[in-house]
């Protein structure tokens, strides 16, 4: 790689980084601004607690070793004397806790409220992506970013209140107060800070770039350990744990390569920025022995220089911690930030309407037409479908059938506007799924997915999805329709029983069957079955199909199969093959033709055709 790609590389990665930030901070600031009261006053607080705990006590400090000096007869003075001096620093001390207490009560509230919300429109964005979208992310992957990038709001607000307003104001309260003290001193110590200040960010700018390099190499050794792990079934069962052990050893030493180029950068920066503390240290006592020579300097003074200074000073380190938190939150809130810009691919139009049922009916008639659509996956070279055009009359039972990749699933995605067509159009009942809500779309559509997985809810609550309101009764009749009440009354909990993540504590099988229960409580004028057989023994998917008929009657239907038996008794069989209609017609007239149903069907009956 030349020296000016790699040159333009970092340019880039720089720019990303800068437009990211940018974009963060346009989020965290909304959130301040849209509650004013709590965010603005803690931060106004921060200062006013700075001056009454930090600064307050040294100045009248400084009043007090002044009084005491100046006077020629100490043993005259009694305690009574200095009575505003103790009162003063108690009531310091006793504002800063006040104000300190008001100051955490209103941030607390603050953060409560903006995480609340930030969740919340995390999981609205998340959960009105396409399916496109979910189809290229990882869920673990999602839900940990959000959770970082609501827990990055949060510690940004800490520090910018604890650290970033603590820091500044140290600073102008001594500053100001020296100068008003030594002039001289407050100059010296405002160069130094600056000097400080900007070889920090440029050792940290460094440091940051080598613990990206880090945090990339330790993502590379958790990819690779989840992969080897998930997999752990197909590394015993071939015999390739020294294949995997020596895989893990390769990411491995990158993280250690890594770590030890991070630490050896820690440690320069650590050593280079204490040098130079202690140079200002240095700097400052001899400025203030200078200054006590030169402008006869009060010891009231020297101590508020001492003290101050030191303030600063001690308050110097800081500044590496803020760098540091700072690159940990936009690190943090980077991947939710940039899926929070994503527009979404398919969305309601402006004008979008419910749609509309037959007049005098109480649900639709389910006529599904496609017209002519055409469509293509992302990053395809061809369209799936060209010119498609399908006809389906209502209550019409339609089973859609070829080799893998025909465009069978996609057929049905396209009905329930998981993804948008390029051209054409697809109406139901006469009217344009492009035009109408896709709550109201989807309402009408009971749609049993090829994949069963459930929440890691109640079985009666994930029956129960299809119709929120349902009884008890309706629940139980739905899942002995679905045949899925045999099992679930021998569990222990019966319908209180918890599924599991992704009901993985129930059979394949058995998750099918809630999915189909679920399918029909919803009792949707159109029904779509994306293989809702696949996972299920023989004797339980003759079950089932009975149940499906029942369920099929007076409804238009939509069923994928590879399981020909599923749909040789539907109305009519749709034969596809690369997104195109081969063949159509019902079972027995496509036998008749022996054309590519016949060779599917042959396949599967090993030639002994009914």
């Amino acid at each position: 790689m030349s020296s000016l790609t790699l040159s333009k590389k970092i340019q880039k990665r720089k720019n990303e980084r800068r437009a990211a930030t940018k974009r963060i901070l346009h989020y965290f600031f909304a959130e301040i601004r849209k509650n004013k009261l709590y965010a603005y006053g803690s931060l106004l607080l921060a200062p006013v607690q700075v001056f009454l705990s930090k600064f307050l006590t040294p100045l009248i400090a400084a009043l007090l070793v002044d009084r005491l000096t100046a006077e020629t007869n100490i043993k005259d003075l009694s305690v009574a004397d200095f009575l505003p001096y103790i009162a003063a620093v108690v009531g310091a001390g006793l504002l800063a806790i006040c104000f300190s207490a008001l100051r955490t009560k209103l941030l607390w509230k603050f953060e409560i409220i903006a995480q609340r919300r930030l969740a919340r429109k995390c999981f609205e964005v998340l959960t009105m992506q396409s399916m496109r979208f979910h189809n290229d992310k990882f869920s673990g992957a999602l839900v940990s970013q959000t959770t970082k990038f609501v827990g990055a709001f949060e510690r940004f607000f800490d520090v910018l209140n604890f650290e970033v307003l603590q820091q500044l104001s140290i600073y102008v309260f001594a500053c100001t107060l020296l100068w008003i003290k030594v002039p001289v001193v407050a100059l010296i110590l405002t160069v130094l800070v600056i000097l400080y200040a900007i070889g920090a960010y440029f050792l940290f700018n460094k440091m940051a770039r080598l613990n990206e390099i880090w945090a990339k190499t330790f993502s590379k050794q958790s990819a690779q350990l989840a992969d080897s792990i998930s997999n752990i079934l197909s590394v015993k069962s071939y015999g390739q744990e020294v294949h995997e052990k020596k895989l893990f050893a390769s990411v491995s030493n990158s993280v250690f390569k890594a770590g030890l180029k991070s630490m050896r950068a820690f440690l320069v920066r650590n050593n280079t920025l204490s040098c130079i503390t202690v140079s200002i240290n240095g700097l400052l006592i001899t400025s203030v022995i200078a200054g006590g020579i030169k402008y006869n300097l009060t010891a009231g003074t020297i101590i508020l220089i001492i003290s101050y200074g030191q303030q600063v000073v001690d308050n110097l380190w800081g500044i590496n911690s803020i760098l540091r938190n700072l690159n940990r939150i936009f690190g943090d809130a980077y991947e939710m930030v940039r899926i929070l810009d994503l527009p979404n691919t398919v969305v309601d139009k402006e004008d979008a309407v419910a749609i509309r049922l037959p007049i005098g009916e109480k649900r639709l008639a389910g006529e599904i037409v496609f017209d002519n659509i055409t469509f293509q996956h992302s990053g395809a070279r061809t369209p799936l479908f060209k010119d498609f055009s399908l006809h389906i009359k209502p209550g019409e039972r339609v089973g859609l059938v070829g080799v893998s990749g025909s465009g069978k699933t996609t057929l049905t995605k396209l009905l329930l506007r998981f993804a948008d067509v390029n051209t054409g159009a697809i109406t139901v009942d006469g009217q344009n799924i492009a035009e109408i809500t896709q709550n109201s779309l989807r309402e009408n559509i009971a749609y049993v997915p090829q994949e069963s997985e459930l929440f890691h809810r109640l079985i009666r609550r994930n029956i129960g999805y299809g119709k929120l309101d349902a009884k008890d009764t309706e629940v139980i009749d739905a899942a002995k329709q679905a045949n899925a009440w045999d099992f679930i009354e021998t569990l222990p909990e019966g319908l209180n029983t918890l599924t599991g993540e992704r009901g993985v504590k129930l059979s394949g099988g058995q998750r099918q069957r809630v999915i189909i229960a679920r399918a029909i409580l919803k009792n949707a004028p159109i029904l779509v079955l994306d293989e809702a057989t696949s996972a299920l023994d023989s004797e339980s998917e003759k079950l089932i199909q009975d149940a499906l008929k029942a369920l099929m009657a007076e409804r238009t239907s939509l069923v994928i199969a590879h399981r020909l038996s599923t749909v040789c008794e539907l109305d009519r069989i749709i034969v596809l093959k690369t997104g195109k209609i081969v063949e159509e017609g019902s079972h027995k007239a496509l036998l008749k033709r022996r054309g590519e149903y016949f060779k599917l069907w042959s396949r599967q009956t090993g030639g002994v055709i009914e």
